[in-house]
């Protein structure tokens, strides 16, 4: 009996084990050899050799090369101590850096290959708000300088009996005049707020005072071009990019969801 028992492979190879298992513990070592075992392969040369072609524009002389492979056999030796040592963990750039290395795989791996115009006009579709153009404006505007609301109204006022423009204009660096011109442009010139402000004056007449980062205005409007829808072809790369970037944060998303649920995950104050 003893000596079929002997013979049985699975006996062999508990034996092996458990020499192996007494000789680190011996020894005091955990050391695993294939962890210890460094391939510099035909690949990893080409790849040194097209990194130093793109910095150099020329190849690598012998010496180069040799020392390429000797600063990337250095990299990965202390790579490795340095995960053994737990350098990587608690440590803030590490962990962001892999977050965002995570994230760019995922952002590859959900291109928009299949982005055609089908797709994409009936994104355009489903979203028109996103897509209309903006009206666009034809005035006059008269820079009354930084002075109180009241005394605006009364300069104001006096443009709309009939005053002429140029006994209240201030110097300023924007044009006077402007035509069918975007919100988006006003906006640029004269702020945000201006460019709103315009939406509710009524046409044909002095209005205000309208409040730009430079001070108090008179504005005429005297055309408004209703904002349009656009055709798919002035806005596709626009649309284009909008449904690439909806997709790709649905896909993280997903993939977060996926990997979260492989979790145990309490966090305090949280029920």
């Amino acid at each position: 009996m003893m000596h079929k028992l002997i013979r049985e492979p699975l006996v062999h190879f508990l034996g092996g084990a458990l020499l192996v298992f007494a000789f680190f513990w011996a020894s005091g070592s955990n050391r695993d050899p294939a962890d210890y075992a460094i391939h510099i392969d035909e690949t990893d040369i080409e790849r040194l050799k097209t990194g130093w072609v793109q910095n150099f524009r020329r190849t690598p002389t012998q010496a180069e090369l040799d020392a390429l492979i000797d600063q990337e056999i250095a990299e990965e030796i202390y790579y490795r101590e340095a995960l053994r040592l737990g350098l990587d963990k608690n440590d803030p750039v590490i962990r962001r850096r892999l977050f965002t290395k995570m994230r760019f795989i995922e952002s590859g791996e959900t291109a928009d290959s299949g982005a055609d115009d089908t797709i994409l006009q009936q994104w355009m579709d489903d979203h028109p708000e996103k897509y209309a153009l903006p009206p666009l404006y034809d005035f006059e505007q008269i820079y009354l300088g930084q002075i109180d609301s009241s005394e605006a109204r009364q300069r104001i006022d006096q443009l709309k009996a009939g005053a002429n423009p140029d006994s209240f204009a201030q110097p300023l660096s924007t044009p006077r005049t402007f035509a069918r011109t975007e919100t988006a442009d006003i906006a640029r010139q004269f702020g945000e707020r201006f460019a709103e402000q315009l939406e509710t004056l009524e046409p044909d007449d002095w209005s205000g005072p309208i409040v730009s980062g430079f001070g108090s205005h008179a504005v005429r409007i005297s055309a408004k071009t209703p904002g349009q829808r656009a055709t798919f072809a002035d806005v596709r790369q626009r649309v284009a990019n909008d449904w690439s970037a909806t997709r790709q944060a649905e896909q993280r998303d997903k993939s977060l969801a996926r990997l979260q649920a492989e979790y145990d995950i309490t966090v305090a104050g949280r029920p």
